[in-house]
């Protein structure tokens, strides 16, 4: 039987390959939809957002975090300080690449209140339909979202992903955290009740 780590790898391998199929038009097309509808499902301004800058291979939500910041909502954006923390987004041309080349916002931006309540958009490599994730393999948003439940029980995480990274299965272990629902371009699947 194969062990877990060995499945997240194998699995990781397989959503490369899907990704690697995508044309950039259709990446583009996908990033630009699935902007739109995460739009019709976040609570109105200035509702608090907890969002990501778009690895090459992540689903390029960028028209959508410009609009969140025209529109009024508080934008938070990953930094790593020793663990992942989010800190407010004022203006995404002024972010700096961070310890991992990723644009960030500055140290001295204010940082999420622990107790907040948030919508988090999560991503990762692969999600199931019902909320099962298999991020990057460092577990920062595993700790995080489970920290942030801890603090803030009616904040709500969501999965965002390329539809081709929805499988059937994610190998999971106890550590890992499920999202509350993930959303691709053709819709939103998984309503998490605890």
């Amino acid at each position: 039987m194969p062990h877990t780590h060995d499945e997240k790898e194998a699995l990781a391998r397989a959503i490369k390959q899907r990704l690697e199929r995508l044309s950039a038009k259709d990446k583009s097309m996908e990033g630009r939809v699935l902007s739109k509808r995460i739009l019709e499902l976040v609570p109105p301004p200035p509702a608090n957002i907890c969002a990501f800058v778009p690895l090459i291979d992540e689903v390029a939500i960028h028209p959508l975090l410009r609009t969140l910041l025209q529109d009024g909502y508080t934008l938070y954006l990953p930094v790593f300080e020793g663990s992942l923390v989010f800190r407010q987004a004022t203006n995404l041309d002024t972010l700096k690449p961070g310890k991992f080349g990723i644009p960030e916002p500055s140290s001295a931006a204010p940082m999420l209140d622990e107790k907040a309540e948030v919508i988090a958009l999560v991503p990762g490599r692969a999600f199931t339909r019902s909320g099962d994730r298999m991020g990057r393999g460092n577990g920062g948003y595993d700790i995080w979202i489970r920290k942030k439940r801890a603090m803030s029980p009616l904040s709500q995480f969501w999965g965002v992903c390329h539809e081709c990274q929805i499988v059937d299965s994610v190998p999971m272990e106890a550590h890992d955290e499920k999202v509350d629902r993930v959303i691709t371009a053709r819709g939103s699947m998984g309503e998490r009740v605890d």
